[in-house]
């Protein structure tokens, strides 16, 4: 079985190559208005609606030019803290920090959707799973993309203009199709 990171690298340059990436166009840092060989920084900051403080600190690091970009976890208990900052600063570099983990012990939450729609996301105590290993194991794909969607759908509706998504604990590189799923949906979303 291919290791899931060597899958994603080869699952994304393949989207490159087919998509007619070349030589002729313009370098990311060209397209972010700097000179082509100039080296950028991004510092990404991620977990964003975790908590009251991780809030706050992310905030405060935006606001000092810390960090210049952040994903949220839609799911969290302080998203809506999150999401409502982001609204009012529409130029910030905020995607959705996909999760579909909980890995505290005392400190859990399920997904956006009704624990009913998504079973084979949710543990034997109402929970998304704490660890990748069991995620993988029991998630259906489908289930995967309607909470992902579920995710995203709701991070615009209170008002984020998503930039891109990543992943909280790697739980889509667990397998191929998961990848797949959340590459689908990127596109989708031109995320």
């Amino acid at each position: 079985m291919m290791k899931p990171r060597i899958f994603a690298a080869l699952l994304i340059s393949t989207f490159f190559v087919s998509n007619g990436f070349s030589q002729n166009q313009k370098t990311l840092a060209e397209r972010l208005g700097y000179p082509a060989n100039a080296k950028l920084l991004i510092i990404h900051a991620d977990d964003l609606g975790l908590s009251h403080s991780t809030n706050m600190a992310v905030i405060k690091a935006f606001e000092a030019g810390g960090i210049t970009s952040g994903s949220v976890m839609v799911p969290c208990p302080w998203f809506p803290e999150i999401a409502d900052y982001v609204k009012h600063h529409p130029g910030l570099d905020v995607g959705i920090h996909t999760t579909l983990t909980a890995e505290w012990k005392f400190y859990k939450w399920d997904g956006v959707l009704p624990s009913s729609r998504i079973p084979s996301l949710i543990d034997t105590n109402g929970y998304f799973y704490d660890e990748v290993a069991p995620f993988a194991k029991h998630a259906r794909a489908d289930e995967v993309e309607k909470e992902l969607r579920a995710q995203i759908d709701r991070a615009i509706a209170f008002g984020i203009n998503p930039t891109h998504i990543d992943n909280h604990m790697g739980s889509i590189l667990a397998r191929p199709d998961l990848f797949e799923t959340a590459l689908k949906l990127a596109m989708e979303y031109r995320l």
